[in-house]
């Protein structure tokens, strides 16, 4: 019912933060090009702000996550990416007083056909260059190396069809420019198993132009 809100609240335009132009993520993952429409999401925290920007495909679900943390505004300039746990953002939003200016870079692939099974890439380091940025639009490039790690889904979820659903619930939701709407982040799969390897994951010549202005939404609507 949730999500059914959320769909429906997309096309009647209530929810305009999550509207999507026609921009694009476009990177290479581990030498392979890749690219997709753009998606964002702003949150302002309390003293920290959160801007999280996004390349989101689906048939088969791909998803690029950049996330920037802040104080005041975003500034061109270069943006050192941090591990994606909780406890080194919180140490590097601590340390960095009112000097808070750094990134993290999250990716996802579905493996085994409508969610039974994700590669992923949790960010680790690398840079995010941020050569333009108003209060309505960002634009850059980065690269950054991640730390694979596997998810799969749990048996029960799988036998029983409820992953099966969730995960098509999610593709339309995410197809209509609504993904980050339902997950969290990069890393947000449920009833699953995550597993770490010792694989590393190599994102080169990323590029991004996120635009969500007023005029930049009409455009898309002629």
């Amino acid at each position: 019912m949730k999500k059914l809100f959320v769909f429906l609240a997309l096309f009647t335009g209530s929810l305009t933060y999550a509207q999507t132009p026609e921009n694009t993520f476009s990177a290479k993952i581990d030498g392979k090009e890749w690219q997709a429409p753009a998606q964002r999401l702003n949150i302002p925290f309390t003293g920290i702000k959160y801007l999280a920007v996004a390349g989101m495909a689906v048939k088969p679900d791909v998803q690029l996550w950049i996330r920037f943390y802040y104080v005041d505004q975003l500034k061109p300039g270069t943006y050192t990416v941090i591990p994606t746990n909780e406890r080194d953002i919180e140490k590097q939003i601590r340390t960095s007083g009112e000097n808070v200016l750094f990134a993290t870079v999250d990716y996802t692939e579905e493996t085994k056909g409508l969610g039974h099974a994700f590669r992923d890439g949790e960010s680790m380091k690398g840079t995010v260059t941020l050569t333009k940025a108003t209060e309505t639009s960002v634009e850059g490039t980065f690269d950054a190396t991640l730390r694979v790690v596997n998810y799969k889904k749990r048996a029960l979820d799988t036998i029983s069809g409820f992953g099966l659903r969730q995960n098509i619930e999610d593709k339309v939701i995410t197809a209509a420019g609504g993904g980050m709407l339902v997950k969290s982040d990069a890393h947000d799969h449920d009833n699953t198993r995550r597993m770490v390897t010792d694989e590393e994951m190599k994102i080169t010549d990323g590029k991004f132009n996120v635009n969500w202005s007023k005029s930049a939404t009409a455009q898309k609507g002629k």
